[in-house]
């Protein structure tokens, strides 16, 4: 693989501190990173998150963006089947897939207990759901007209007049576990996992690809890439400190996998970012935890440090068959840092 085969995809600054929601901000990053040369740009997709920010809408945001960009592909990291009925959430992509021309990525993830708990939404045997719910869109994308009866949705002679701009609407899955990971390589058009190292990312992308190639499926149409916190300062020392919050997203099982050894408590065992909830008490719980990850766990899972520290992990992960880099962009000016990585980093791997 070339270097000039590599994607690049950023996040939007799609959640903010204080009382104010800066939508003009976000246009503003959506423009900047189709001029600089961005393939992809990326919201998340919650109800709530922590105590203090704001937390708008993101189709809503991607569609708005849609408008002020003509060629950046835009999807979420990551969107859960629960909160939408399959029909009209279907309905509602393929709606904005018009808007955009064509550009929409729906990242798809198993849910997650801080946009789901508080509202009672039920999430039972979440990656079961998902696998029907892509089933299910996918056919009412494709036009055709069914019935169908599972544990979950139940259908009688049902159909949309409505459909993408393409034959579907392309589907990432934020996939970690093994059987999430093996559906990633049998039904998937893409693969964007969070909170991993490069050794421990090749190992998951052989399991995909052996699913792939089960599947009757050739593994290279998968886009497999990475979403990738990322703190970029001239001064390496300088960057580390916007990644401490990236600590609470690395679960003791995958640190222990990569060779962290950690001495927790018994109550941070099963730590894992699944059962965040928004509330000020568990705010403490994250923050308790995260002072047992050591900071060189940064530098291995995420991209920290000057540009060329960046470039040099970047590399590795490379090596181990990323293809589209999407970076979390932690730092007090996120355009600015969007700037910087597409006229310093993006024309590294054109070369």
């Amino acid at each position: 693989m070339s270097k000039n085969d590599i994607r690049f995809g950023a996040s939007l600054p799609w959640i903010t501190p204080g009382d104010t929601f800066r939508a003009n901000e976000i246009l503003s990053v959506a423009k900047a990173g189709e001029k600089i040369g961005f393939d992809s740009l990326w919201s998340g997709d919650h109800l709530l998150h922590f105590p203090g920010l704001r937390v708008p809408e993101a189709w809503t945001i991607l569609t708005a963006s849609s408008m002020v960009t003509k060629k950046v592909n835009l999807g979420t990291a990551v969107t859960c089947p629960h909160r939408h009925h399959p029909a009209v959430f279907a309905q509602r992509l393929a709606t904005i897939d018009h808007f955009s021309k064509g550009r929409i990525i729906l990242g798809l993830g198993a849910g997650d207990a801080i946009n789901l708990d508080p509202f009672n939404i039920d999430w039972h045997k979440p990656v079961s759901k998902l696998v029907e719910y892509v089933e299910i869109m996918r056919k009412l994308w494709a036009g055709e007209r069914f019935s169908y009866e599972s544990e979950f949705w139940s259908f009688d002679d049902a159909f949309l007049q409505i459909k993408p701009v393409g034959d579907k609407i392309p589907i990432y899955f934020a996939a970690n576990s093994p059987r999430m990971t093996r559906f990633t390589g049998k039904i998937g058009d893409g693969w964007i996992p969070l909170g991993l190292t490069p050794e421990l990312y090749k190992k998951r992308l052989e399991v995909i690809r052996e699913a792939a190639r089960m599947a009757g499926r050739n593994p290279d149409e998968i886009d497999v890439g990475i979403y990738i916190c990322t703190s970029i300062a001239d001064k390496a020392e300088d960057a580390y400190p916007y990644l401490e919050p990236a600590k609470s997203i690395l679960v003791p099982s995958t640190l222990k996998e990569a060779g962290y050894e950690l001495d927790l408590p018994e109550n941070l065992r099963s730590y894992s970012y699944m059962d965040w909830k928004p509330t000020a008490e568990y705010m403490g719980v994250v923050a308790e935890y995260s002072k047992h990850i050591p900071t060189e766990a940064v530098n291995d899972f995420c991209l920290a440090g000057t540009v060329r520290d960046c470039i040099n992990r970047m590399e590795a992960f490379v090596d181990a068959g990323v293809r589209h880099f999407i970076f979390e962009i932690m730092g007090p000016d996120h355009q600015k840092m969007v700037e910087q990585i597409g006229n310093e980093i993006l024309p590294y791997f054109a070369e």
